[in-house]
């Protein structure tokens, strides 16, 4: 049977994928990569989906991942997982829509380093940060939001308007009680953090009880449970202003959110993830925040391609 043509574009991203996971490109290898990359926009289309299959990969145990890239038999089993994921709609593919099929009818979206402002009939204001969408869903009994994926952020309406406000994830329901908050879909749960009044958040399995956040505080949920509750700056969402403000935070943690805002891999290796580092980056020029790190820290920044960076800790 013939492989239909987006699964043949997939399939060749994951094999690049898999290979340089396993092994740093030779040069030969990033020239017959970018040739690849550059001769249709539907592989680079392809390639970006690997860098949200490579943030939930990156969730598996190191010692898991390791030995899945060891050996070609081995290499061949990650190929079949991701392509596994990407077909049952894990992240899924669509070659005409170049994006995810999760996100194609999305009511509002930005693709990755974009950000987005949106006033809704309420009066309510929504920030979208990158790689993100939502579904604006009015009815006479309630406002609701799904976050499909992504962040936002939520200033509600000050109109007088009596309807529930809720934002819905994969993990449960937030109510905003006259507020300002922020709510991050992650890989395998949702980060609330809360900026002015307060907000109720309430896990899918309704069985667990719903817990009241108040400004100032953050915590992370899943279906099943409501995690510790910690302080909450309003630091935390500088991306607004096109920021990333960090104080004495691991190096490997400010790689991994500076990913979100640049397409393609940025891999950081063991040694320098553990670097610490502090200060205001700007997000529209992510080239120019990896160039400043390279300058005050001891790592060394290099691009095999426009798409592929690798740090290293070079002592």
């Amino acid at each position: 049977m013939a492989i239909a043509p987006d699964r043949q574009i997939f399939e060749a991203a994951a094999s690049w994928y898999v290979q340089f996971q396993a092994d740093p490109p030779t040069l030969a290898e990033q020239k017959a990569w970018q040739l690849w990359i550059d001769s249709d926009p539907a592989h680079l289309a392809a390639w970006n989906q690997m860098e949200q299959l490579q943030r939930h990969l990156g969730t598996l145990p190191q010692d898991l991942k390791r030995r899945a890239l060891n050996n070609g038999q081995q290499r061949r089993q990650v190929l079949k997982l991701l392509l596994l994921a990407a077909g049952t709609g894990f992240v899924g593919w669509n070659v005409q829509q170049h994006t995810s099929l999760g996100n194609v009818w999305a009511d509002y979206k930005t693709g990755v380093g974009q950000r987005r402002n949106i006033t809704l009939a309420d009066g309510s204001l929504i920030q979208l940060n990158t790689d993100t969408a939502i579904d604006v869903s009015f009815d006479p009994t309630q406002r609701l939001i799904r976050l499909r994926s992504g962040e936002i952020l939520i200033q509600t309406g000050k109109l007088g308007d009596q309807r529930p406000f809720f934002v819905e994830t994969r993990d449960g329901r937030i109510q905003a009680l006259g507020t300002r908050f922020s709510v991050h879909q992650l890989s395998s749960s949702t980060r609330v953090g809360v900026l002015e009044d307060r907000v109720s958040v309430q896990p899918g399995d309704t069985s667990t009880a719903a817990k009241i956040l108040q400004a100032g505080e953050g915590t992370d949920f899943d279906r099943q449970h409501i995690g510790l509750i910690h302080p909450f700056k309003p630091s935390e969402v500088a991306w607004i202003n096109g920021q990333l403000i960090v104080l004495d935070a691991r190096l490997g943690d400010v790689i991994e959110e500076l990913g979100r805002y640049r397409s393609g891999v940025l891999h950081c290796d063991a040694r320098a993830r553990e670097l610490r580092v502090s200060g205001t980056f700007r997000l529209n020029s992510t080239d120019a925040v990896l160039a400043n790190l390279q300058a005050s820290l001891p790592i060394n920044v290099r691009y095999f391609t426009r798409y592929w960076v690798s740090i290293s800790h070079n002592a």
